[in-house]
């Protein structure tokens, strides 16, 4: 558990998947329901965390998921409650994954973000990650519309 200005992360995201599916369902047009969760956390590899609120009666704040397999780690989905953005939260969370993939003895952590993700595309690029590729339409909106995916990654100094 990391203390972080009012806010704790912690490595137990199966207590929090229906948190984790509920933020989730607000915050993308395509969600993944606690079952999908479930699933990707029983892949290989996979982990995750969650920040919680620092009040008495701790609020969920945000999660993300992650999977570490041989020499390189991938960043499977990462939500913070837009009530709790602005704080620090998504670059601790990333920094956990980071981690959590040193210790497994991955070279590389990669992730794909949505083009027009402005903010998020700035959060991976301050931390060292750079585009290396592109997926056309790759994401759907509950419109209809598409996007793409920006594919980012980072190697880490050994």
């Amino acid at each position: 558990m990391t203390e972080l200005d009012g806010y704790r992360l912690i490595g137990d995201i199966e207590t929090y998947l229906d948190d984790a599916a509920a933020l989730h369902q607000a915050i993308f047009d395509r969600p993944w329901s606690q079952d999908a969760l479930r699933d990707l956390l029983a892949m290989s590899g996979a982990d995750g965390a969650v920040v919680l609120s620092g009040t008495r009666d701790p609020a969920f704040a945000g999660f993300v998921l992650f999977q570490c397999i041989g020499d390189s780690a991938e960043i499977l989905t990462l939500a913070v409650a837009p009530h709790h953005r602005g704080r620090g939260l998504a670059r601790s969370l990333v920094q956990q994954v980071f981690a959590r993939a040193r210790e497994t003895g991955a070279e590389k952590v990669m992730l794909e973000v949505q083009d027009g993700n402005l903010a998020a595309i700035q959060l991976y690029e301050s931390l060292g990650m750079t585009a290396f590729d592109r997926r056309r339409n790759y994401y759907k909106a509950a419109d209809g519309s598409h996007a793409d995916a920006i594919m980012m990654q980072l190697f880490f100094d050994n």
